[in-house]
């Protein structure tokens, strides 16, 4: 094996954490005090070019600092310029790995690739709760824009530098804690990094009542956007009183024959919306009600409600069932590594730093107010901006 020799200096706390490293994994090493200006120093700088410790040597190759010790050493690389037998393939080692491809992940790559990060996005799908939409208004520059047409200027936008993407790859395990991250995919291949930024946003929250799991993909859906057109002319119910079911009656009642709204409480969405649907001659609104069931063996027919005022319980015959009441973060890989809140969104701070070292979040999925695209796409920016700044303060 070749000899290593490590150039440190007294109160350097990134020789004190070379030093550890090298002696956890059983390598001998030569520690050589380097104070400035000392006959050491001189030697160090002759040798490595560097005048800042520490400097790693493998027997007379300089391989860097801290972190140029460490980055090799998870990708297995370490061990081959050790002499040593790798205990598996060489790995690529990222800069940055995004797990999401929403409009907080397309534009975290974005910035990511303009400060020439060696970056990878790993997402089973593309464009995130933005695709729910048909259209969107209020994104800056685009006064009416649908939705795929915005996504594909994303991806296209991206794409133009040459990020690397996993597309319809599951992630299945984050090891965030150490100096470099490992992103586990449910194929078993694990992916490495020096940072982390989770931009995985939102799922749509269960109804949790009986007949909703067994007739999902047979009548009960949550997106009316994507699945409205399966339901032409037949009846249908939206369970919920928010801007997101009241958007997906508005679009139910292009195409379907007849249009239940059923609230919990008393509508809350924008009042714009409420007008809309109250007017339509296709919509009937029911509110205060609690769904008791959706009912139907192989298909839904019929949804079972009943009033929290008077008790009175009743069914609607409909074909089908649109849930929108809601959404819940895609936080579950990380919710016992990384703070999060009472709704289980990831705790961030202006920085869209998590409190672990190298792990950021961006978007939906974070506690972020206001959730929007054109926010998401900018906390996006952030997060990768602070991913930047990490990587060069490491040494």
């Amino acid at each position: 094996m070749a000899g290593v020799t490590i150039y440190v200096t007294e109160g350097c706390p990134f020789c004190a954490k070379a030093k550890s490293f090298l002696a956890e994994r059983g390598i001998t090493f030569e520690a050589v005090e380097a104070q400035p200006g000392s006959r050491a120093w001189e030697e160090m700088r002759d040798k490595t070019g560097s005048g800042s410790p520490p400097q790693i040597l493998i027997g007379d190759q300089p391989v860097g600092g801290y972190s140029d010790l460490v980055n090799p050493e998870a990708t297995g690389e370490l061990n081959e310029r050790l002499g040593e037998a790798s205990e598996a393939p060489v790995s690529a080692l990222y800069d940055v790995i995004i797990v999401g491809a929403g409009p907080a992940g397309l534009c975290a790559a974005i910035y990511t690739a303009r400060k020439v990060l060696k970056t990878l996005i790993v997402s089973e799908d593309v464009g995130g709760q933005v695709v729910w939409t048909y259209d969107v208004d209020n994104y800056l520059g685009f006064s009416q824009i649908e939705t795929a047409d915005l996504i594909a200027k994303f991806e296209d936008h991206v794409q133009k530098y040459g990020v690397e993407k996993l597309i319809g790859v599951k992630v299945k395990a984050l090891e965030l804690t150490g100096k470099i991250k490992k992103v586990i995919t449910s194929d078993d291949k694990t992916y490495l990094a020096r940072t982390v930024i989770i931009a995985t946003g939102k799922h749509p929250r269960p109804l949790n009542v009986p007949g909703e799991k067994e007739l999902i993909g047979m009548g009960v859906a949550y997106c009316a956007t994507c699945d409205a057109p399966l339901f032409a002319d037949l009846d249908v119910a939206v369970a919920g009183g928010g801007n997101s079911a009241l958007g997906a009656a508005i679009d139910l009642i292009k195409v379907a024959g007849k249009v239940y709204v059923v609230s919990l409480t008393p509508l809350t969405g924008d009042p714009i919306l409420q007008d809309q649907v109250m007017s339509a001659a296709k919509a009937e609104v029911f509110t205060e009600q609690k769904i008791l069931r959706i009912v139907g063996d192989s298909s839904v027919t019929g949804l079972e409600m009943e009033s929290l005022k008077t008790g009175e319980a009743r069914t609607l015959d409909v074909q089908g069932v649109f849930v929108e009441i809601g959404l819940l973060p895609n936080s579950q890989l990380v919710v016992d590594t990384l703070e999060t809140n009472r709704i289980g969104e990831i705790v961030i701070d202006t920085r869209c730093h998590t409190g672990v070292a190298g792990v950021f979040a961006c978007g939906d999925v974070t506690d972020v107010p206001f959730k929007q695209v054109i926010v998401a796409a900018g906390e996006g920016a952030k997060a990768a901006l602070a991913a930047y700044d990490y990587i060069i303060k490491q040494r």
